[in-house]
């Protein structure tokens, strides 16, 4: 079988991780775009087109369930997975209910993560 994901939006506001991330994934054959804050990946996704979209629960602007609301409400074919280094079930929760397809609690194992893409 295929791998379905190709192209992949990470929304994440520290800057270090959210680079680390972009190389892991682009390194292994995925397309990827960032952006540090929700405002300026609204621009992105206008621009262009994912299949994957990984949202960080904080940031500066809006937290991740409210871009993913818009995600789902504007490229409902986009799948999205919620990160956040806070292990709140009921932000997981809210997340799952509101159409995310996947929530992974920080700190990420880049192994597990490319599973959990590669299993979407």
């Amino acid at each position: 079988m295929d791998n379905k994901i190709s192209k992949i939006l990470i929304v994440e506001d520290d800057v270090v991780f959210c680079k680390m991330l972009t190389r892991f994934l682009s390194k292994n054959g995925f397309g990827v775009s960032d952006a540090q804050t929700a405002k300026s990946a609204y621009g992105i996704l206008e621009e262009d087109s994912f299949d994957l979209a990984i949202l960080d629960y904080r940031l500066p602007d809006e937290n991740g369930i409210d871009i993913l609301k818009k995600i789902k409400a504007s490229y409902p074919e986009t799948k999205v997975m919620l990160i956040t280094r806070f292990s709140n079930q009921e932000v997981a929760n809210e997340a799952l209910q509101e159409g995310a397809d996947a929530y992974v609690s920080k700190p990420i194992d880049p192994k597990e993560l490319l599973e959990q893409i590669r299993m979407m």
